[in-house]
């Protein structure tokens, strides 16, 4: 290698040209602690420190590694991890020769490497060499908005590389070496060319990803009976990606489970942001028994735009009682969005119904069950505390319907009298107000079984509690009627029995009566003959 000023100069700014491409150098000034201003060479044998600002993508502001200039817009992420490891066997950086300076040059391919050696071999060289052992690593962690320094470092070439982050960092910054002191500003025309920072600045960046959320949406405008729609959205808020990286991949799947019936017919709705996405044009959906999935196509992902939101929905009905729970899954370019899986699965959705189940019985004799009554079904608003009846009655409440349908749901008492709703909604993950185990619900009697009174008013109605617990196989709750009354039957009671008695009596003596004088009569009549 020359040692002319030419070539030592020459390395130089490819150095600084390596480093604004590779290190993401992008610093701001009031984020960074208080430093010495840069200087002229030559490189002098003293100490220098690294602090990392770590920021999520996009890339954006005007850094540089003094630390001046503009601050990214985008958030800063504590909790993250980076090893800072010296390289060994590189030439020293303050050798008239320069070969160092050649050395560390030859390394700074290891920033776009990704290879295992990179992110936890012992070596800073991509060439499968020892040439460069690592020296002991010290670990940082940034905080207090995304900071991590390291001081009193010896001048030479770092490897700096992320073991850890939270769980929201869906892409490790890239490795990248560094090296004490750094040219101070490569950018053209700045008052810092030609400079050197021995406080050297470093913004590497992190993609920040959310899990995918899966809601239920408006059950009251499905159905509260079994047999319902439920809808059901799937969402994924899109992240901002590192430089050059596109979406590759976007592919959405749910499994639900056998209380859930897909409906088949219905065409899952795909958008993102506010615009609709068309099949099969940006993707492909089908269902596989119970698994529903949908796929983007090239035309639909390159509609995808970081920081819009991807939704699908679709439906399925209703077939069990109980607290039903599912879980869909979103794979966004094998990206672990919960820091832990890909496909990353949505949190749980849960839609929550339950069954009923009393008795018709007579209000004399309630061991005598009465079929034939007949009920018209109200949802009231009340989820806590016993269920009563308004004093309003069912004034303003809901009526329920037959499942897909705008008929009310007449509910019948059988043969044994049972009056058994097979289930009904009780309350969902939709919102804090429908997140519920028990709702109240309102029965009227419309119709009493033949020969019994049919109640007036509030008398008609039943007030019962309706739990998302197992199938109620056991009557809660009984409803009774009156016999009607007869008018126009003989006066029975005890007086009537009297009067009765004294009329019989009256009778018989006037028979007896008869009888004597007929015989008087007879025995005259043969006197006389």
């Amino acid at each position: 290698m020359s040692n002319s000023p030419t070539a030592a100069a020459r390395a130089r700014r490819t150095l600084a040209v390596a480093a604004a491409l590779t290190l993401g150098v992008l610093g701001a000034l009031a984020a960074t602690p208080a430093s010495a201003a840069p200087v002229p060479g030559p490189v002098t044998n003293t100490t220098g420190s690294l602090t990392i600002h770590k920021y999520a993508y996009p890339a954006n502001g005007a850094q540089n590694p003094s630390g001046t200039g503009a601050n990214p817009t985008t958030s800063p992420i504590d909790g993250v991890v980076f090893q800072v490891c010296p390289i060994n066997n590189v030439t020293a950086l303050t050798d008239p020769s320069n070969a160092g300076w050649t050395q560390v040059n030859g390394l700074q391919n290891i920033a776009g490497a990704q290879t295992a050696t990179a992110l936890t071999g012992t070596t800073a060289g991509v060439d499968k060499t020892t040439s460069f052992p690592l020296g002991t690593c010290t670990s940082i962690t940034t905080a207090g908005g995304g900071l991590a320094t390291l001081s009193n470092m010896a001048i030479g070439a770092y490897l700096v590389r992320e073991i850890s982050a939270p769980s929201n960092v869906i892409t490790p910054s890239t490795p990248f070496v560094v090296t004490v002191p750094t040219p101070a500003d490569s950018t053209a025309g700045s008052a810092n060319t030609g400079l050197w920072e021995y406080n050297v600045n470093v913004y590497p960046k992190n993609a920040v990803g959310t899990a995918p959320q899966k809601t239920i949406q408006n059950q009251d405008s499905n159905g509260y009976a079994l047999g319902s729609q439920a809808n059901f959205l799937i969402s994924q808020l899109l992240p901002s990606l590192p430089t050059g990286q596109t979406y590759t991949k976007l592919i959405v799947t749910d499994t639900l489970p056998a209380n859930l019936t897909p409906t088949t017919t219905y065409v899952p709705v795909v958008t993102v942001g506010t615009t609709a996405l068309a099949s099969p044009g940006d993707l492909t959906y089908s269902w596989s028994g119970q698994t529903l999935t949908v796929t983007f196509t090239a035309q639909g992902l390159s509609k995808l735009t970081a920081g819009q939101t991807v939704s699908v929905g679709f439906q399925a009905a209703v077939n069990g009682t109980g607290a039903i729970n599912n879980t869909a899954a979103v794979n966004l370019n094998d990206l672990k969005l919960d820091g832990t899986n890909s496909p990353t699965p949505t949190n749980t959705a849960t839609t929550r119904w339950g069954n009923v189940l009393g008795t018709k019985a007579d209000a004399g004799t309630p061991s005598h069950t009465l079929a034939g009554a007949t009920f018209s079904v109200f949802e009231t608003t009340t989820t806590t505390g016993t269920c009563t009846v308004p004093s309003s009655g069912v004034t303003g409440l809901t009526q329920v319907t037959q499942p897909n349908s705008t008929s009310p749901l007449v509910v019948t008492s059988g043969a044994n009298g049972a009056i058994a709703i097979n289930g009904l909604w009780v309350g969902d993950t939709s919102s804090a107000a429908n997140n519920v185990t028990q709702r109240c619900y309102i029965l009227q009697e419309t119709a009493a079984p033949a020969g019994y009174v049919l109640p007036a008013g509030n008398a008609a109605l039943t007030a019962i509690n309706v739990q998302s617990a197992s199938t109620v196989t056991t009557p809660t709750f009984t409803v009774t009627n009156n016999q009607q009354l007869v008018p126009g039957l003989p006066l029975t009671g005890a007086n009537g029995q009297l009067i009765l008695t004294i009329t019989g009596i009256a009778l018989i003596l006037l028979a007896a009566g008869g009888v004597l004088v007929l015989v008087g009569r007879r025995a005259r009549g043969s006197e006389q003959h």
